[in-house]
């Protein structure tokens, strides 16, 4: 027997045959629409600020003004989400139901990097068919400090001291190098923050309608505001 036909895939009546095949000439005609947004988070000394517009689009269309992207996972624990809705609030149910469990059985706040951690395993065994989605973690515990973590749709982990995700990341960014710094007070991390998404309102089409914020602390409950913006 030669070589190329041992190494050859062998046919039989026991082979098993894949679900899903790719056909000669199959097309699919799919229609998609981009959506758009602007997430940012930053830390302070003693805290983690997130902040989110409120417009979710499809291509040129408003689809709502008052679309929830920042979400409460534990009390010291909170997301913004950005991309495909449907699939990000699947990975927030996962995420409170992984992490209540944890806090249930250990009896103790749930790290902010292991939150992070049970989010990337599932983004990660899920690459394939991946969920369309940029998220941003953060949180603050007595054994990190603040901590905010920019998390990949395939389950990059990527700490930073301050990250934008979605449309407007870009305009955000310009605002969060040109004024970001370390060991910021909660009120100028206020400011930063709230001028980062506003720049990006101003400038992109996809992110607008107002901008709702939340301060997570060392101490106390986390403090959850909404600023309008006619725009």
């Amino acid at each position: 027997m030669k070589n190329e036909e041992i190494i050859k895939n062998q046919r039989s009546k026991f082979t098993i045959e894949p679900q899903f095949q790719k056909q000669n000439n199959f097309k699919t005609n799919v229609n998609s629409f981009k959506t758009g947004t602007t997430t940012v988070g930053l830390t302070c000394k003693d805290a983690v600020i997130l902040a989110t517009d409120k417009r979710a689009s499809m291509a040129y269309f408003v689809a709502s003004k008052t679309a929830k992207k920042l979400h409460k996972i534990q009390d010291h624990l909170w997301m913004t989400i950005a991309g495909s809705v449907a699939d990000a609030q699947r990975l927030i149910d996962l995420l409170r139901a992984q992490t209540s469990l944890f806090q249930y059985e250990s009896e103790k706040k749930i790290l902010v990097k292991s939150a992070a951690k049970i989010l990337s395993n599932i983004l990660y065994r899920n690459k394939l068919f991946p969920y369309e989605v940029g998220l941003i973690l953060g949180g603050v515990t007595e054994e990190e400090g603040p901590k905010l973590i920019d998390i990949g749709a395939y389950g990059s982990l990527l700490p930073e001291k301050y990250c934008a995700v979605g449309s407007g990341q870009n305009f955000s960014y310009g605002v969060l190098e040109a004024k970001y710094k370390e060991n910021l007070s909660i009120e100028e991390g206020k400011k930063i923050i709230i001028a980062a998404v506003r720049s990006s309102i101003i400038r992109d089409i996809a992110s607008g309608n107002g901008i709702e914020y939340v301060v997570i602390k060392k101490e106390g409950a986390a403090e959850k505001e909404f600023i309008s913006i006619n725009k």
